[in-house]
């Protein structure tokens, strides 16, 4: 049950991110550096995801 949350965390911060850089592209114009940047981001996100579920297992 933990491992699906994990998961779902890892999707939902990824995709939201995707959302909000996409939202962004027509003012930056950059492709190439917005994927390098996208790719970080779900990277960081990644591990702010596991992070976070490493934090509720502690609370709960």
């Amino acid at each position: 049950m933990r491992k699906i949350t994990t998961i779902f965390f890892r999707l939902l911060f990824a995709t939201i991110t995707i959302f909000i850089i996409n939202a962004f592209e027509p003012l930056t114009h950059i492709n190439l550096s917005l994927n390098i940047f996208n790719i970080l981001m779900i990277s960081i996100f990644d591990v702010f995801g596991v992070a976070l579920c490493i934090v509720l297992k502690f609370i709960l």
